[in-house]
C-alpha cells in the first residue's frame, strides 16, 4: 500500500509544461442569442408554449423592457478557473461579451436589483459576489467584462494575467454549456494539495456515517482501504490523461436535456488502454421491462466493475451482517445470515441487477407486477426462508401463502394472496381482491410478480435473457401510465396533461458509461416526460400576460 501512494504522489507531482495564458480549467457558451434559443427549446419541450412564456416572462421581470441590452448576444461567454494549493485562494474568471462598457454597466445594474457596479479605479469595478465568502471584481478589456471572484481575486485582472476569449473558445464544441479540465496544465503543488483534500473528504464521510464508531462510519470504514487502494490507482491512472470534459446540451430530436462527463486519454497510455477494454453495462434481467405492454420500469446494476469495489462492498456486507445479525432475535438470525451471504456471492460477481416494472393492461383491462434481483445461488436463502415464515408468521398468513403452485426447471414458484385495503392499497391496479403475489429463487435472482395472474407472469420473467443495458434507465409508456393511473383510481387526463398521450415506450431518464477511444458517462433526461402541468394557468403562469419576448440587441 505505501508503494502504490509513493507512485502516486510521483504521478502527481511530475513536472507540467505551463504558461500564464494556460489555465487548468476552462469554460464557455455558445454565442448568447443560441444559448436563448435553447433554453426556450428546452422550455417548450418540457410545457410547449406557456412554458416558453413563463420563461420570456421570467426575463423580462428580471431585466425589464430593455431585457439583454449590453450585451454582445452574438458572442460566447468563457471563463477559466486558476486553482491554488489553498482552495480558499482558487479564482474563478467569467467573461461576458459586452456593446458598450456603459451599457453592460446598465445591465450589472439591473442584474443585480438595482445596486450599481462601484467604481474602484485603475479600470476596477466591485460588483455583488458570485460565490458565498467571497468577493468580486470586474475589468473591462477587449469587448468583454471579465469578472473575477474569489477571496483575492484583482491579481487574475491583471492585464498581463487575463486570457483572450480566442483562446478560450472552440467554435467546433457544440454543447450549449462546456467545461475542461486539462490535466497538464495542474501545477504540482496543486497535486500534491489533492491528497489532503481527499483526506478532508474521507474524514468528512465518516462523520456524516457518526464517526469511526458509529454504524454506518463503521460500515465505511470497512471499505475504506479498498477504496483507497482504488483512488491510488485511479491517481496512477491519470498520469496519462489529457483532458476531462463536461457538457451540457439540449437535444431536441430526442428531446433530451443531456450531460455528459468524458476523460480523453494520452495515446499509448496505461489509461488508454483501460478504457479502450471497458466492456459494455448488461443487465441479466433488463429485457422484463422490454415488452410491448411494458407501461414503466426501471433497470440498473450496482457499481461493482473492478476488484476494489467488489472487495469494498464485500467489506461493508460483512460489517452490516454482523450488526443486522446481532439486531435479529433468534428465530431470524439464519435468514438473514443467508441474505448477506447471498448479498456477498452477488457482489463478487459484479452483477448486481436490479429490474422492475409495471406490464399491461391484458385484454380484462388488468395491470401485473415484475420485478427481479440479483442474487447469486438462492437455495439457502430459500430453505432458512421457509423455516422462518412457517415457524414465525401469523395463522391468517400462513393460509394466504402457497408453496411450490408451480415449476419452472427447478425454480419452484410460491404464491400469497393478498388482501385489498390500508393506507397504501398495492392491489387497486392489479386486481383488487383478486390480486394476489408470486415469488420464487431462481439460480441467480429473486423474482417477484403481482397480479391476477401472477404465475403465469412469473414463468416468462424466469426466461428473460441478459442483454446490454444502461447501468440506469427509467422508461415509461405515457398513454399505458395514463390508464394504469386511471385503474388505481386516479385521473388519466391529469397524467395526459402531464407526459402526452404517445403511445410508445420511451426512455426518461438513463445513465450510460461506455469506453474506446474515451470514457463518456452520459446522463440524459427526457424534457417531455417532465410535468407540462406546471405550466398551465392554475400553476401560475398566464400566457396573456408573459407574450412579449425580451429583446436582444440586434445581430450586426
Amino acid at each position: 500500500m505505501r508503494y502504490a501512494l509513493v507512485l502516486a504522489l510521483a504521478a502527481l507531482v511530475a513536472p507540467a509544461p505551463l504558461r500564464a495564458a494556460d489555465p487548468p480549467i476552462t469554460f464557455q457558451t455558445h454565442p448568447l442569442d443560441r444559448v436563448l434559443g435553447d433554453l426556450r427549446s428546452a422550455a417548450d419541450l418540457v410545457g410547449g408554449e406557456k412554458a416558453v412564456k413563463a420563461l420570456n416572462a421570467g426575463i423580462k421581470d428580471k431585466l425589464g423592457e430593455k431585457g439583454f441590452e449590453g450585451l454582445d448576444v452574438n458572442k460566447p461567454v468563457v471563463g477559466y478557473v486558476l486553482l491554488s494549493p489553498i482552495l480558499e485562494d482558487t479564482v474563478a474568471v467569467v467573461a461576458f461579451p459586452v456593446s458598450t462598457e456603459k451599457a453592460f454597466l446598465s445591465f450589472c445594474e439591473r442584474w443585480n436589483n438595482g445596486q450599481k457596479p462601484k467604481d474602484l479605479g485603475k479600470g476596477l469595478y466591485e460588483v455583488p459576489a458570485l460565490f458565498p465568502d467571497s468577493v468580486s471584481r470586474m475589468k473591462f478589456s477587449g469587448g468583454y467584462a471579465y469578472i473575477a471572484a474569489g477571496k483575492k481575486p484583482e491579481a487574475a485582472l491583471a492585464d498581463k494575467e487575463l486570457v483572450a476569449p480566442d483562446k478560450l473558445y472552440d467554435p467546433a464544441e457544440r454543447a450549449v454549456l462546456a467545461g475542461k479540465l486539462h490535466f497538464d496544465r495542474i501545477t504540482p503543488e496543486v497535486k500534491k494539495a489533492a491528497i489532503g483534500w481527499l483526506a478532508d473528504a474521507k474524514k468528512q464521510v465518516e462523520d456524516a456515517g457518526g464517526g469511526p464508531g458509529g454504524w454506518f462510519g463503521g460500515i465505511i470504514k470497512a471499505a475504506a482501504p479498498e477504496l483507497e487502494k482504488l483512488l491510488t490507482r485511479y491517481f496512477i491512472l491519470l498520469g496519462g490523461a489529457d483532458t476531462a470534459t463536461l457538457r451540457v446540451s439540449v437535444d431536441v430530436p430526442t428531446s433530451d436535456l443531456v450531460v455528459e462527463a468524458t476523460l480523453t486519454p494520452k495515446p499509448a497510455s496505461l489509461l488508454a488502454k483501460v478504457i479502450a477494454d471497458h466492456k459494455p453495462t448488461g443487465n441479466r434481467f433488463g429485457a422484463l421491462i422490454a415488452t410491448p405492454d411494458t407501461v414503466a420500469g426501471f433497470k440498473t446494476r450496482l457499481p461493482f466493475f473492478n476488484d476494489e469495489l467488489k472487495t469494498a462492498g464485500v467489506k461493508s456486507l460483512e460489517a452490516g451482517q454482523k450488526l443486522a445479525v446481532d439486531a435479529t432475535p433468534e428465530v431470524g438470525k439464519a435468514a438473514v445470515e443467508e441474505l448477506f451471504k447471498g448479498l456477498i456471492r452477488t457482489v463478487k460477481s459484479g452483477e448486481a441487477d436490479i429490474v422492475a416494472g409495471v406490464r399491461g393492461p391484458d385484454k380484462d383491462g388488468e395491470f401485473a407486477f415484475v420485478a427481479a434481483v440479483a442474487f447469486d445461488d438462492t437455495a439457502a436463502l430459500e430453505k432458512e426462508f421457509k423455516k422462518f415464515f412457517k415457524g414465525d408468521a401469523p395463522q391468517d398468513e400462513q393460509n394466504r401463502m402457497k408453496w411450490d403452485v408451480a415449476k419452472v426447471g427447478n425454480t419452484n414458484i410460491h404464491t400469497f394472496q393478498l388482501t385489498p385495503g390500508g393506507f397504501f392499497d398495492i392491489t387497486k391496479p392489479f386486481g383488487r381482491e383478486k390480486a394476489s403475489l408470486a415469488f420464487a429463487f431462481a439460480p441467480k435472482g429473486i423474482f417477484v410478480t403481482i397480479g391476477v395472474n401472477p404465475v403465469a407472469t412469473m414463468k416468462d420473467a424466469l426466461a428473460v435473457k441478459p442483454a446490454d443495458a444502461p447501468v440506469l434507465d427509467i422508461v415509461l409508456n405515457p398513454k399505458r401510465v395514463a390508464q394504469l393511473v386511471e385503474k388505481g383510481g386516479g385521473q388519466a387526463l391529469e397524467v395526459e396533461r402531464a407526459l402526452g398521450k404517445e403511445d410508445k415506450l420511451v426512455s426518461a431518464m438513463s445513465l450510460k458509461i461506455t469506453g474506446g477511444k474515451e470514457l463518456s458517462v452520459k446522463y440524459a433526461i427526457n424534457l417531455r416526460m417532465l410535468p407540462r402541468a406546471i405550466f398551465t394557468e392554475s400553476g401560475g403562469f398566464d400566457g396573456d400576460k408573459t407574450e412579449k419576448v425580451p429583446p436582444v440587441e440586434e445581430k450586426k
